[in-house]
């Protein structure tokens, strides 16, 4: 906890002050009570103090001296004490407040990039442009800071791009309508793509790019294609990736495995085109319904089939998650997004050292950044299964959070959470050994588990 660099951060101090406000109406309040409270005890034990005078020796019942004001001096002597005390406890209090804002400072800049990712998913890249912001603002890690500084000024990028096309697209209309001459695009339709495919909708967005439901004219069949932007075409690197990742899923025939058709580039924008799987990612079809353990482990085995074969075409899915497992309505299972896949030994695009996946199901490898194997795939398949069984993920938490309980933490055994038979308990745990060495070294071990015991049920 940096609490010296609290004071460089406005934003911070500002949300100190504002928690500080029960601190505010303890001065006020102690204030009001060592002035008017103390005054009165004060007054009531030195009551005003009368003495008789004498005159020439003869006393004189009239002749008096009267000492009023006797509290006073006692007031004067033990009130400062009071008053230091009252500012003491709040200094401290202030202090411990210090501490405490610094974590809420650090969730809510996790927040805000949680909520910049979202909008950035919706193409709401102004949103998304101030929720990074406000997580800079929040932010003590310098790193994170310049992290999200340049995600800042690729977002202003791809902002100003989109802003370009929008004016050339305007400005080609009103050059259109006046009769002068217009630069025609690769594709007349906005909504075509290379003059055969038609976007009907879209279907969903990550890092990697758009998929849309679109309509083969040509085959007559409806498609999903996935779209690389513009401002990520531009990009060696992620071209590279998405590149790559056609290249692998093209290499991929299986019935458990979505299926990619072509490569087509438009209008600066590079496609591929691929199955389209109607039904609904594993995570949604869990939202919507506990799935009994019998349909689980049948959704398991399709899973572990389709990426045992993966795996024997030394090709690893480093993202394996529910969102990217499709579930048919004839409960075929159609596992998706290989956009982090790489072949096995192969030089990789993603630098060494760098953590890619998602938190929630990446193996403590991949969180610490080192290389994956088909182990890491187990591992993430393993942590689907845990969440399927239990109704809830192993780790819960802050991206952080749950990175480092990946590393260290050790997820509740799940026949603690839900009756569930011993071998299915320690197969689950297996899967999810820290040491990958102590894990199922293949695919095919797991299945040849789960199918000995599948019938017992």
């Amino acid at each position: 906890m940096n609490k010296i660099g609290i004071f460089k951060k406005p934003a911070i101090i500002k949300l100190w002050l504002a928690r500080a406000v029960p601190v505010y109406v303890f001065l006020v309040l102690s204030f009001i009570i060592i002035k008017f409270g103390l005054t009165a005890y004060l007054k009531h034990k030195y009551p005003p103090l009368i003495k008789e005078d004498t005159i020439f020796g003869v006393r004189v019942p009239f002749a008096k001296r009267v000492y009023k004001d006797r509290w006073l001096v006692a007031y004067d002597k033990w009130s400062p004490y009071f008053y230091v005390t009252v500012i003491g406890i709040a200094g401290i209090w202030m202090f411990v407040l210090l501490g405490s804002t610094s974590e809420v400072a650090r969730d809510l800049s996790m927040s805000a990039l949680e909520k910049s990712d979202k909008e950035e998913a919706a193409d709401d890249l102004s949103r998304a442009i101030y929720n990074l912001k406000v997580a800079a603002s929040f932010s003590l890690d310098e790193n994170l800071i310049d992290d999200i500084n340049k995600k800042i000024e690729q977002l202003k990028s791809s902002l100003s791009s989109k802003s370009a096309v929008l004016n050339k697209t305007f400005t080609g209309q009103k050059q259109a309508d006046s009769g002068k001459t217009v630069v025609k695009q690769t594709s007349d339709n906005a909504d075509s793509i290379a003059n055969r495919y038609k976007k009907i909708k879209k279907l969903g967005q990550g890092a990697m790019g758009i998929v849309w439901l679109s309509e083969d004219t040509v085959l007559e069949r409806q498609v999903a294609i996935k779209e690389l932007p513009v401002h990520i075409a531009e990009d060696a690197e992620f071209k590279e990736r998405f590149f790559r990742e056609a290249k692998l899923l093209a290499r991929l025939t299986h019935p458990n495995i979505v299926q990619l058709y072509d490569i087509v580039e438009d209008r600066d924008a590079v496609y591929y085109t691929m199955e389209y799987v109607e039904g609904a990612s594993l995570d949604q079809v869990e939202k919507a319904s506990r799935l009994p353990i019998d349909t689980i482990l049948d959704y398991a085995m399709q899973i572990l089939k389709g990426m045992d074969y993966a795996h024997s075409m030394k090709i690893i899915h480093r993202d394996l998650k529910p969102m990217n497992i499709m579930v048919r309505k004839d409960n075929i299972i159609k596992i998706a997004d290989f956009g982090l896949a790489k072949l096995v030994g192969s030089s990789s695009v993603t630098i060494a050292g760098t953590v890619m996946g998602s938190p929630m199901y990446m193996s403590p490898e991949q969180a610490a950044g080192e290389d994956a194997d088909e182990r890491s795939d187990i591992y993430s398949f393993s942590m689907i299964l845990y969440e399927l069984i239990t109704g809830t993920p192993a780790f819960t938490g802050m991206p952080r959070d749950v990175i480092a309980k990946q590393i260290q933490a050790t997820p509740a055994m799940p026949s603690t959470l839900v009756s569930i038979p011993h071998w299915l308990d320690e197969l689950i745990i297996k899967g999810l050994s820290k040491n990958r060495e102590q894990r199922y070294q293949k695919i095919s071990d797991m299945m040849t588990e789960i199918a000995g015991h599948k019938n017992q049920l």
